[in-house]
């Protein structure tokens, strides 16, 4: 079995409270991992509780997420 590629986008840009890089590099030595890497994944459990994934060309209603 063929396991599928992500491809993500070159950058996103965002603004971040004073102190949010610093607790990133924290999180990220806790996990062995990469600020970056630990941002995207955060971002994506993130998304999944929201009822989102990627791919899905829409969110779903919040009605429909409380069901």
């Amino acid at each position: 079995m063929q396991v599928p590629t992500v491809h993500f986008p070159a950058s996103l840009r965002l603004r971040v409270p004073q102190g949010l890089p610093e607790a990133l590099q924290i999180a990220a030595r806790q996990k062995h991992t990469t600020a970056s890497e630990w941002a995207r994944q955060a971002l994506l459990r993130g998304l999944e509780a929201e009822g989102v994934r990627l791919g899905d060309e829409a969110a779903p209603d919040k009605a429909e997420r409380h069901e």
